[in-house]
Protein backbone atom coordinates (compact mmCIF):
# COMPACT_ATOMS: atom_id res chain seq x y z
CA UNK A 1 0.00 0.00 0.00
CA UNK A 2 1.06 3.38 -0.64
CA UNK A 3 1.05 6.73 0.66
CA UNK A 4 1.24 7.46 4.38
CA UNK A 5 -1.48 6.73 7.19
CA UNK A 6 -1.82 9.68 9.81
CA UNK A 7 -3.60 8.16 12.69
CA UNK A 8 -6.18 9.57 14.84
CA UNK A 9 -5.40 8.96 18.31
CA UNK A 10 -8.41 11.37 19.71
CA UNK A 11 -9.57 8.13 22.46
CA UNK A 12 -6.71 6.65 23.07
CA UNK A 13 -5.44 7.02 26.61
CA UNK A 14 -1.23 7.06 27.53
CA UNK A 15 -0.88 4.70 30.17
CA UNK A 16 2.60 4.41 31.64
CA UNK A 17 4.48 4.68 28.43
CA UNK A 18 1.97 2.34 26.39
CA UNK A 19 -0.25 3.44 23.95
CA UNK A 20 -3.55 1.83 24.88
CA UNK A 21 -6.17 1.27 21.74
CA UNK A 22 -9.81 2.85 22.57
CA UNK A 23 -12.77 1.18 21.37
CA UNK A 24 -12.66 2.98 18.00
CA UNK A 25 -9.81 1.06 17.31
CA UNK A 26 -10.71 -2.60 18.00
CA UNK A 27 -14.18 -1.64 16.31
CA UNK A 28 -12.29 -0.95 13.27
CA UNK A 29 -9.71 -3.53 13.95
CA UNK A 30 -12.72 -6.56 14.10
CA UNK A 31 -13.92 -4.79 11.16
CA UNK A 32 -10.97 -5.87 8.91
CA UNK A 33 -10.86 -9.18 10.62
CA UNK A 34 -14.54 -10.20 9.77
CA UNK A 35 -13.92 -9.02 6.03
CA UNK A 36 -10.74 -11.00 5.73
CA UNK A 37 -12.03 -14.04 7.27
CA UNK A 38 -14.66 -13.84 4.65
CA UNK A 39 -12.23 -13.56 2.11
CA UNK A 40 -10.58 -16.56 2.95
CA UNK A 41 -13.30 -18.46 2.91
CA UNK A 42 -14.77 -17.50 -0.48
CA UNK A 43 -12.54 -14.91 -2.27
CA UNK A 44 -9.96 -15.28 -5.25
CA UNK A 45 -7.69 -13.55 -2.71
CA UNK A 46 -7.97 -16.16 -0.22
CA UNK A 47 -3.81 -16.47 0.05
CA UNK A 48 -3.52 -13.02 0.45
CA UNK A 49 -6.72 -12.48 3.39
CA UNK A 50 -4.91 -15.55 5.34
CA UNK A 51 -1.44 -14.04 5.51
CA UNK A 52 -2.91 -10.52 7.06
CA UNK A 53 -4.65 -11.88 9.31
CA UNK A 54 -1.50 -13.95 10.39
CA UNK A 55 0.57 -10.64 10.49
CA UNK A 56 -2.51 -9.26 12.66
CA UNK A 57 -2.76 -12.26 14.89
CA UNK A 58 1.32 -11.54 15.41
CA UNK A 59 1.28 -7.72 15.65
CA UNK A 60 -1.31 -8.48 18.64
CA UNK A 61 0.82 -11.07 20.22
CA UNK A 62 3.33 -8.50 20.62
CA UNK A 63 1.26 -7.15 23.15
CA UNK A 64 2.55 -7.44 26.91
CA UNK A 65 -0.28 -8.21 29.66
CA UNK A 66 -1.04 -4.78 30.19
CA UNK A 67 -2.15 -4.21 26.14
CA UNK A 68 -3.38 -7.64 26.65
CA UNK A 69 -5.89 -7.07 29.67
CA UNK A 70 -7.29 -3.43 28.34
CA UNK A 71 -7.78 -5.49 24.73
CA UNK A 72 -9.62 -8.10 26.14
CA UNK A 73 -11.52 -5.30 28.31
CA UNK A 74 -12.69 -3.85 25.06
CA UNK A 75 -13.38 -6.71 23.07
CA UNK A 76 -15.72 -7.57 26.10
CA UNK A 77 -17.44 -4.07 25.93
CA UNK A 78 -17.74 -4.05 22.08
CA UNK A 79 -19.24 -7.99 22.70
CA UNK A 80 -21.67 -6.39 25.17
CA UNK A 81 -23.10 -3.68 22.74
CA UNK A 82 -23.04 -6.21 19.97
CA UNK A 83 -24.94 -9.20 21.54
CA UNK A 84 -25.63 -10.38 17.84
CA UNK A 85 -21.92 -10.87 17.43
CA UNK A 86 -20.70 -11.35 21.04
CA UNK A 87 -19.24 -15.01 20.46
CA UNK A 88 -17.33 -14.00 17.47
CA UNK A 89 -16.01 -10.92 19.23
CA UNK A 90 -15.03 -13.13 22.25
CA UNK A 91 -14.00 -15.90 20.54
CA UNK A 92 -11.17 -12.95 18.30
CA UNK A 93 -8.29 -13.52 20.77
CA UNK A 94 -8.54 -17.80 20.61
CA UNK A 95 -9.03 -17.50 16.76
CA UNK A 96 -5.98 -15.18 16.30
CA UNK A 97 -4.29 -17.55 18.47
CA UNK A 98 -3.32 -15.25 21.29
CA UNK A 99 -2.67 -17.74 23.62
CA UNK A 100 -3.60 -16.67 27.59
CA UNK A 101 -4.75 -13.27 26.14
Amino acid sequence: MGGSIHPVVASDVEEGGALVQGAEVVRALLTAIATLEELVQVGPESHSALSTLECIAHELGRMDAAERRRFNEVLEQIAGEEPARAAWVRGIPDALGLDGC
